[in-house]
């Protein structure tokens, strides 16, 4: 299709767009037509190219279901406020696997009147992370957690057991004996520390490195993070429960870090409540907001060490009931994961009734200016 010429849009866009892998269009908003179409754009949407004004319908229901009140919205600002909007969604035929489009489109005005909706949409399917990425990336914050956990409390118990055994040897003269001891304490406690840098290393590089945001279902997601949870305290009796009046959650964030970070706040939980207790995931949606809160019955947090929890290195870090050490990092990380998610986090909590950790959302996030 060529453009129109009762529109005079630059001749440059069309030798441009001609060119381009991605797909571009400009759409007339007097007449409720394609104006303009390259060959790209029907490498997306497999569509009869003299037939496309009549294939309206047959576009929009290539949107999956789940997407379109998102693609919905976004026409909508464009047609009363918003001069460019940008989506991410997925489109699906009949005879071929689901795609992830990225489209951003603009406003053009003539005498002050939106006359047309230009813009250039691209296939960014492999960029997503495969259901395997997302997998993995969820197990590995598991075994993570599992290393501190089924290591350090045991070895923690060798540490002290060490280190009595070295002053009741020095005691009754054994120096060789207490000398063995002692290395074996220096030892444990040594592999202790690694444990603890390897998770500290782990939390530093989810929130340091750049983000790349994406529309995500949340629930499907959390209930694979507390399943790697619930596997790992099966002996501990812990309960692991999500709470949604939805079904379907979605988001957009940047999912392996935003999982990492939820996977910290369970990781404080579990380390604070005794076996028997309760761990609950609660997700509500708000108007163009999410909130998620992480919740536990386990002993609490001090009213006086509540104020600086989410600093860096802070002095409210506490061992955990089985002694699990930490440095203070997780939440000051947890802090900013969320800020660059543009939300919000704070925390409600009473001694011996357990804490709750509160994350506030946008459900998606602002267009770069």
């Amino acid at each position: 299709m060529s453009l129109s010429n009762n529109i005079s849009y630059p001749d440059l866009f069309e030798q441009i767009s001609a060119r381009s892998l991605a797909a571009s269009f400009v759409f007339n908003l007097q007449t409720r037509r394609f104006e303009y179409l390259n060959e790209a754009f029907f490498e997306i949407w497999p569509l009869d190219p003299e037939r496309i004004d009549d294939q309206l319908l047959s576009l929009v229901a290539s949107v999956v279901e789940e997407d379109r009140d998102l693609v919905h919205q976004s026409y909508q600002k464009l047609l009363s406020s918003s001069f460019r909007q940008s989506a991410e969604f997925r489109i699906r035929f009949k005879k071929g696997p689901e795609r992830w489009i990225c489209a951003t489109a603009y406003v053009i005005t003539r005498d002050g009147q939106r006359e047309a909706i230009a813009g250039f949409a691209e296939d960014i399917t492999h960029y997503k992370p495969s259901a395997m990425e997302n997998k993995y990336s969820i197990h590995k914050n598991t075994m993570l957690e599992m290393l501190a956990h089924d290591l350090g409390g045991p070895l923690g118990i060798v540490q002290k057991l060490a280190l009595q055994l070295e002053e009741r040897s020095r005691q009754v003269g054994q120096e060789a004996l207490a000398t063995q001891a002692s290395l074996i304490h220096q030892t444990v406690r040594e592999s202790i520390q690694l444990i603890h840098d390897l998770l500290e290393q782990e939390y530093l590089e989810s929130s340091n490195t750049a983000f790349t945001f994406g529309r995500v279902e949340l629930i499907e997601q959390l209930q694979a993070l507390l399943a790697g949870f619930q596997r790992m305290n099966q002996d501990a009796h812990k309960h692991f429960e999500i709470q949604s009046a939805s079904p379907q959650v979605f988001v957009q964030i940047d999912q392996t870090k935003f999982l990492q970070m939820i996977n910290n706040l369970v990781s404080n939980a579990n380390k604070f409540t005794p076996e028997g207790g309760h761990i609950t995931i609660n997700v509500q949606e708000e108007v163009g907001r999410v909130r998620i809160s992480v919740s536990d019955d386990g002993i609490g947090i001090p009213e006086h060490l509540q104020p600086g929890l989410f600093e860096r290195f802070t002095k409210a870090r506490r061992p955990g009931l089985k002694g699990e050490e930490t440095v203070g990092l997780g939440l000051s990380i947890v802090k900013r994961i969320v800020e660059l998610h543009q939300g919000k986090v704070w925390v409600e909590s009473k001694e011996n009734e357990g804490t709750t950790f509160f994350v506030e959302i946008p459900s998606q996030q602002p267009s770069p200016q």
